[in-house]
């Protein structure tokens, strides 16, 4: 399970990345900079990364719950996490797309 939680940790970290350059992208666009799209790009990776990170999870969980039911506060745990992730990826595509 300490694989699991460090998936999600990383998840955080990339979606925290992203919504960090999705504020440049829209604080440089507002100047008319010519950074702004650069940052449009890196938030996209950072969203990108955040997204295969989850696959990955979502993938070896299905396969644990193949072996074994997890523990109900591990499965309250991840469906927080999952919620997370998708609120906050949704508020940085929203962002991108100013």
């Amino acid at each position: 399970m300490k694989k699991i939680q460090r998936y999600v940790d990383m998840i955080e970290e990339e979606l925290c990345g992203a919504k960090d350059y999705a504020e440049m992208y829209v604080s440089k666009k507002a100047k008319g900079s010519q950074w702004a799209n650069r940052f449009h790009s890196m938030a996209e990776d950072e969203l990108n990364h955040a997204e295969v990170i989850h696959q990955l999870a979502m993938e070896e969980i299905e396969e644990l719950n193949k072996v074994f039911q997890a523990p109900v506060e591990i499965e309250e745990a991840w469906k927080k996490s999952h919620k997370e992730y998708v609120e906050k990826a949704a508020w940085v595509r929203q962002m991108l797309a100013m």
